[in-house]
């Protein structure tokens, strides 16, 4: 095969070329040629915008064997140039043998990236590299590329595996409790083709394995195929997952399966002693807007996870309001909140004198995002009528309390109060006027909310 050098020599012995930029071309070429071989730089000028630089480049490379020279001329198979891709192909038959292995599965990428390209029909050269990878003396060395890849290689790999492998069990328990989330899901889709014999126990034990997406799809490929769903189905309406219990619940009456039953007998047995368990437990309950005994709330209050608090807090109803003021001091943000959430919901005269009394052992202590839920609480007009209640009730401080009427002032804009009456709000707009003519307070943005 000729060198660089050989190239360089018939540029330079062309005749000259009859338009500008052709001639630009050759001289470009030329110039870049002359280094190139000192540089040895042939996978990035295999790239480069001059068509002789590329064809050059392409016929050094096909003299290299690396997977670096495999990955440029598998991108070149699609040049625009018919030359330079019937090159490209010549070179790569030399890598189409089981000895290459290690250098294909190199170039995954660029493969996967070619059977996109549509400048011409890449089938023969994708098919006879699949043919190299599914050979039954690489298959080892494949089979292990698989399990350490991820995303569309993983994919690629798996469904290439697939078509020919001679032990589709060991292939796809492994693929379901592969890394790759699409390739788990690519493993379910799978198992629906298998014998019922086979498939029940791999899809069984990928369903033991963490991740809702993939769980679903396996309960849902695993009800057609098992002789009695029942017990699959009664334990998946106490799962953790919100997903799963919702599967559940919708298969349940098809097979004839009372979700309510299933709740109660749980109840009657011994308390969960597990996060899952609590968590599977109290969301059904939750879905069924069913009524769990006070004991079991109050043990789930009091787990050490905020989880698991969080669930039992969306249990409580208006009865509870003494559980839902004690999770106002959990140490959980979440759980914080959704207390705050649940007794927004309550009528104002059923929370007014605990709040209160909250706010008035706990103002200092808590913390600012805290302080201002709980007064949020509050209707609007009842807000107000609190901070100037504790600036009358605390001279020595009112300068403390006229800064949070005025931050209180400063926040509102359209005031919506339908709980405090008219003359009450008339009584609490006089004081700040009040206030505002002696100048403790912004006249302006009073203005604004009377």
């Amino acid at each position: 095969m000729s060198t660089p050098q050989d190239w360089l020599t018939r540029l330079k012995n062309r005749e000259a070329p009859s338009s500008f930029w052709a001639s630009q071309r050759l001289n470009e070429a030329s110039e870049v040629l002359a280094n190139a071989e000192k540089m040895g730089n042939w996978v990035e000028l295999s790239r480069h915008h001059n068509g002789f630089i590329r064809e050059v480049a392409v016929r050094e490379l096909c003299t290299q064997s690396s997977p670096q020279a495999l990955a440029a001329l598998t991108e070149r198979l699609n040049d625009w140039v018919p030359q330079i891709r019937d090159l490209a192909a010549a070179g790569l038959e030399r890598y189409l043998c089981s000895a290459q292995v290690t250098a294909l599965l190199y170039v995954l990428e660029p493969i996967m990236a070619l059977a996109a390209r549509q400048r011409v029909d890449h089938g023969p050269s994708l098919s006879a590299i699949r043919r190299v990878l599914q050979s039954p003396d690489v298959y080892a060395q494949v089979y292990a590329h698989f399990l350490s890849r991820q995303g569309k290689a993983a994919r690629y790999l798996f469904a290439l595996l697939l078509e020919k492998t001679a032990e589709p069990e060991t292939l796809l328990r492994a693929a379901l409790a592969h890394r790759e989330l699409t390739v788990r899901l690519q493993a379910v889709s799978a198992c629906k083709t298998l014998p019922a014999e086979i498939a029940s126990p791999l899809l069984l034990e990928a369903l033991s394995r963490p991740g809702a997406k993939v769980r679903v799809c396996v309960l849902n490929a695993l009800l057609p195929v098992l002789a009695d769903p029942q017990p699959l189905l009664r334990r998946a309406l106490l799962d953790a997952s919100p997903a799963i219990r919702s599967l559940a619940r919708w298969a349940a009456p098809r097979h004839g399966i009372d979700a309510l039953e299933v709740l109660n007998l749980r109840l009657s047995e011994q308390m969960p002693d597990t996060k899952r368990d609590w968590l599977g437990l109290m969301g059904l309950a939750f879905e069924l807007d069913a009524e769990m005994p006070e004991s079991w709330r109050t043990n789930a209050l009091g787990s050490p996870y905020a989880t698991v608090r969080q669930a039992a807090i969306r249990l409580l109803r208006g009865s509870s309001l003494s559980a839902l003021f004690a999770a106002l001091e959990d140490p959980s943000s979440k759980v914080f909140n959704l207390s705050i959430a649940q007794l927004n919901t309550c009528p104002w005269a059923s929370i007014s004198v605990e709040l209160s009394a909250l706010l008035d052992s706990d103002w200092h202590p808590l913390p600012t995002p805290r302080r201002e839920a709980i007064l949020q609480l509050f209707p609007t007009w009842q807000q107000a009528a609190y901070l100037l209640k504790r600036m009358e009730s605390e001279p020595v401080v009112q300068a403390y309390w006229l800064r949070q009427v005025n931050e209180w002032i400063n926040r509102q804009y359209a005031v919506v109060d339908p709980v405090t009456s008219k003359a009450e709000r008339g009584a609490l707009v006089n004081t700040l006027h009040t206030l505002a003519k002696d100048g403790l307070i912004n006249r302006d943005h009073l203005a604004r909310i009377t």
